[in-house]
């Protein structure tokens, strides 16, 4: 393992790598995040995706080195796993990341959930941007450990449709819910925390190439100081009425 899981901020690389190893190499290395404190996810689709999607693919064989990577920098990992039908494999590989992401589609599918909890005991995040209340409540929760928590997203890039009140409504089924950005206004994290997101995951890439992830991506030059941002909102969200108040005054108007 990596690090200590405490990150509030995961950088998602996702496909933005554009199949190369080379480029998710310099993507970790360009925003400078093993002195950001975040964590960082590559993903990895289902099968199907690949047979028409191949200027994707990373091997079994990159993904161990980018796991390996992120230890010597010491940086958490996650996959973020696509419903895969051979979830074995990656395994047997030896892939042995800090964390595990399912996508949509895969907290969507509980066969899928149950084999990712039967191969790995790391903690697991799942985004549950095509999951209704009912599924979440009675399907996923019960699968759930200690460590694990839910990430509310919605696949729509327009700020209306992100329903950010439905982190609360989460939250009241007794589960830690983070917040998974995938609209175009990036500000929109900032309005999660305050919804109350245990920690956000967003995707980041070179946008001066043509990306799968592009209108959601925020770009490597600009990865530090968003860090910094959000860092400074969860540090402006205190523990409740019983938390010390600062009774520092730097002016008085």
């Amino acid at each position: 393992m990596s690090k200590e899981l405490g990150w509030k901020v995961c950088l998602e690389i996702g496909i933005n790598h554009l199949g190369s190893y080379s480029l998710l190499e310099s993507m970790i290395k360009k925003t400078g995040m093993a002195e950001l404190g975040v964590s960082v996810t590559a993903q990895i689709r289902e099968e199907d995706f690949y047979k028409t999607n191949k200027q994707f693919y990373l091997t079994l064989e990159e993904h161990q080195n980018f796991i390996m990577l992120c230890q010597q920098l010491k940086i958490p990992c996650g996959l973020a796993l696509g419903p895969l039908f051979d979830l074995q494999s990656l395994k047997d590989a030896g892939l042995e990341p800090d964390f595990i992401k399912t996508l949509s589609a895969s907290s969507a599918n509980i066969e899928f959930l149950k084999r990712v909890y039967d191969i790995y005991d790391c903690p697991k995040y799942m985004s549950v941007g095509l999951s209704n209340v009912a599924y979440i409540k009675d399907q996923i929760i019960p699968l759930m450990n200690n460590k694990d928590k839910l990430i509310h997203t919605c696949l729509s890039h327009n700020s209306a449709d992100q329903n950010l009140k439905d982190i609360r409504l989460l939250g009241s089924l007794g589960v830690p819910v983070c917040y998974g950005l995938h609209a175009v206004d990036h500000n929109l994290i900032y309005t999660s925390i305050g919804a109350g997101a245990d920690s956000v995951f967003f995707y980041i890439g070179d946008k001066s190439l043509d990306l799968p992830d592009f209108e959601h991506a925020i770009d490597l030059v600009d990865v530090a100081d968003k860090v910094n941002r959000i860092n400074a909102c969860f540090s402006a969200m205190n523990e409740g009425d019983d938390s010390p108040k600062s009774i520092k005054i730097d002016f008085i108007g």
